[in-house]
């Protein structure tokens, strides 16, 4: 069976029509990243007093024949901060805090533990919890996603898809505005000078540790490397990692960016190199390790923070 890129979220979760206005408005997910596209992309369900439907793998479509209407809710819906910090223990159910803890020194990876204030969730047998805190603390939601422990690699469904979930999915909290942002953007309170970007919030982990002299935060998909997730770093130097063939795209959207006061370079490493497509810092960490050469990224003295392999992975 054919499976496409895009599909309309099958959940019975609604929002706003950008035609009608009616909280009846079905988005597409994109299944690389299983998450919803654009807020414009999807059907409402008023078949007969609507019918719009807008789909992502249509872009021939005259946008502008649609008038998008504010939403009623525009203001971010937050979390309690007693709900994050009841998920910062059972470490030891955590998958991605077991698999860093068989890579680098533990003391290390506590410290970025309680830097990124990694969580823990009992969904999926055991995930980690994402949390998304943005520059004035508030905390807008918390991914959840499992792994496996011994790989690193993400836990996936029966379509081939990695798993992940909200924690205000799993909490139900009615009529929730979830507005993301980048994931680790709180430690803009540290006064970083350089930011260093990337898309996931894993190699945002691991690249904490691998280099530390940098502040390591992540867009949580391909999507996020916009003006909307980027503005409060406006006034600090960025370092942007794309994954491995999105370097063109990234470097257009910085150069629009840039124009309008924002300092940020773009890496081809990852394009200068023979790694697979989407490839990230990561995968060209573990393929340079397993090749015996240094890596590109990271031949320097935080290198040895790493651990031997375990003979139990």
């Amino acid at each position: 069976m054919t499976q496409y890129r895009y599909q309309l979220d099958k959940s019975s979760k609604k929002f706003h029509c950008p035609e009608c206005g009616k909280k009846r408005f079905v988005q597409y997910i994109d299944n690389e990243t299983g998450e919803y596209t654009e807020s414009h992309y999807g059907r409402c369900d008023r078949e007969q007093e609507c019918a719009y439907h807008l789909s992502p793998m249509n872009t021939t479509i005259d946008y502008s024949k649609y008038q998008f209407p504010i939403k009623q809710n525009t203001k971010p819906s937050k979390i309690k901060m007693d709900i994050l910090n009841s998920t910062l223990k059972n470490y030891e159910i955590n998958p991605m805090v077991q698999y860093l803890y068989s890579k680098y020194d533990r003391e290390k990876v506590d410290e970025v533990v309680l830097k990124y204030k990694i969580g823990t969730a009992n969904l999926y047998d055991g995930s980690i919890v994402y949390w998304q805190i943005d520059d004035v603390g508030d905390i807008r939601s918390g991914k959840i996603m499992p792994y496996d422990k011994h790989t690193g690699k993400r836990s996936k469904n029966n379509s081939g898809n990695g798993l992940v979930n909200w924690v205000h999915s799993v909490l139900n909290i009615p009529d929730f505005n979830l507005k993301q942002c980048l994931y680790g953007l709180h430690l803009l309170k540290n006064n970083p000078k350089t930011i260093a970007l990337v898309e996931s919030e894993k190699t945002s982990l691991i690249m904490s540790l691998e280099l530390p002299q940098y502040t390591w935060m992540a867009t949580g998909s391909n999507s996020g490397f916009k003006h909307e997730y980027l503005e409060p770093l406006k006034n600090i130097a960025i370092v942007a990692y794309p994954d491995k063939g999105e370097f063109a795209n990234w470097e257009q959207k910085a150069k629009e960016l840039n124009v309008t006061g924002f300092n940020i370079r773009v890496s081809n490493k990852l394009e200068n190199i023979d790694y697979k497509e989407g490839w990230d810092l990561v995968d060209a960490i573990e393929y340079e390790d397993t090749a015996g050469n240094p890596s590109v990224e990271t031949s320097n003295p935080y290198k040895t923070h790493r651990n031997k392999p375990s003979n139990n992975l």
